[in-house]
């Protein structure tokens, strides 16, 4: 697989970015990196920052491949899935994360029924 490839499937498309940009996004990772240390904000709080780090982290590699992607359900993981094809991230670790987000959402399903099924009626 390719980034041309996902240009192809509509998960991309081609635009050329800047120095300027690319400083503007590490800069928005070192914040999120710092904001997710800071103990007087919840844990929730703290792993949005945490999340939002790595999200622009992989969305500076895939810019300045001279990628975008598309809106569309789905980019987040694209830009995450990215990783492979711009830093040659391995594959394990991306799934790690994508593992994660789900045993994340499964736990969190499990202690709404336990604590607040009322709000899983529909």
């Amino acid at each position: 697989m390719s980034l041309e490839k996902w240009v192809e499937y509509g998960w991309l498309r081609r635009e050329p970015t800047s120095p300027s940009e690319i400083k503007d996004l590490l800069g928005l990772v070192d914040r999120s990196l710092a904001d997710s240390k800071v103990e007087a904000v919840s844990t929730d709080l703290r792993f949005i920052a945490a999340f939002n780090a790595a999200l622009c982290a992989a969305t500076t590699a895939l810019r300045a491949s001279g990628h975008r992607t598309v809106i569309q359900a789905g980019h987040h993981v694209k830009t995450i899935e990215s990783l492979e094809l711009t830093v040659k991230a391995n594959p394990k670790l991306i799934q790690k994360f994508k593992t994660f987000a789900i045993e994340l959402k499964e736990e969190t399903v499990a202690w709404l029924q336990k604590f607040h099924p009322e709000l899983l009626r529909k």
